[in-house]
Parts: structure tokens; sequence; C-alpha cells
């Protein structure tokens, strides 16, 4: 993996802050307990600690509002390191720092989330073909950090194709009647 690698911009929404926030607070809670945020984030951070939690959070408990503040926070506080948005969030998947990621270990870290319950091979066929930017067959850094970025490619029927899926639906029709 290249060190000089220069992600794209990253662009977040509010709903992308509760989506977050309901990974987070499962149960619906408005507002986060330290304690509470920590057990959140172990699912995705199994090394994280309460010291981690206390200087991320700051004073008080940890709300929506509070927690969109971080994430939108304009300058760094002095001392602090520049936070690469993606490489960060590519650690909650590549926690031994490998540098990739096997599609059977995403499958693995998507079921443990709120309301996935399963993921069929077509499931992670289709998600292979949006997050497998170089069809390695595995996500790396790069495949990671153009997630957000890509238009969907998207094809002219041909006209064969276009008349077979007349024919189809003719015949379909015909068989209902």
């Amino acid at each position: 993996m290249s060190s000089n690698f220069d992600p794209r911009p990253t662009m977040l929404r509010d709903d992308d802050i509760f989506s977050a926030w309901e990974i987070l607070s499962p149960s619906g809670h408005s507002v986060l307990s330290k304690s509470q945020v920590l057990d959140g984030l172990k699912t995705f951070f199994p090394h994280i600690t309460a010291r981690d939690v206390r200087a991320l959070v700051g004073p008080g408990n940890l709300s929506v509002d509070k927690l969109r503040n971080l994430i939108f926070k304009t300058e760094t506080p002095a001392g602090m390191p520049e936070i690469d948005a993606n490489k960060e969030a590519f650690r909650i998947i590549d926690p031994h720092g490998t540098g990739y990621v096997e599609m059977s270990v995403l499958k693995r870290l998507l079921l443990q989330l709120p309301g996935v319950d399963h993921l069929d091979d077509a499931d992670m066929q289709f998600l292979t073909s949006m997050v497998d930017a170089d069809k390695d067959g595995r996500v790396s850094l790069r495949d990671f950090a153009q997630i957000g970025s890509w238009e969907p490619v998207v094809e002219e029927a041909s006209t064969s194709v276009k008349k077979m899926a007349i024919e189809r639906k003719q015949t379909m029709s015909q068989n209902v009647e």
C-alpha cells in the first residue's frame, strides 16, 4: 500500500450521521454514556479502551448533535494529528493492518450490523461488484476510498436483449392467461 495514496474526499450527510448513531445506539437512546459508546464501538474496534472513548467524546455524554460536531469539526486541536477519514474507517474492517480485507471478513462484519440477518451469494456478488474496484477479490484501502465516489455504469441494452425481454414478457403474460 502506497503511503502517497490520496483518497478522494469523503462526503457525509446528516443521514450518514443518523445511520452511525443507529449502529452505536441500536436501542434508540438519544444520549449515550461513555460506557455505552465503548460497548457500541467494541464490535468494530475490539481493542478500544475507555481512555480512547474519553478522549474521543470529551466532557459529558454523546448525543447525535455531539457526534455530528465531532465528525464535522473543522479544525484539529493543537498537538492532534490530522486524521484521514478513509484510512480510519478502513481500520475498522482491517484491524490487523494487512491493507486488504477478504470478502468473507466483510460479510462477517456486515452480519453484525443491526438489521442485517442474512447475506446470500447473490448479495455478496453484488457487494463485490460495488466495492472491489480492481477486481482482485478483496477490498483494499483504494477500493474502500472510492465507494462513495462511484457513478454506476449503466449499459444500454442491445437490440437483441431488448427483443428477448419483450418476448419473455409476452410469453409470461400468455402463461398467466
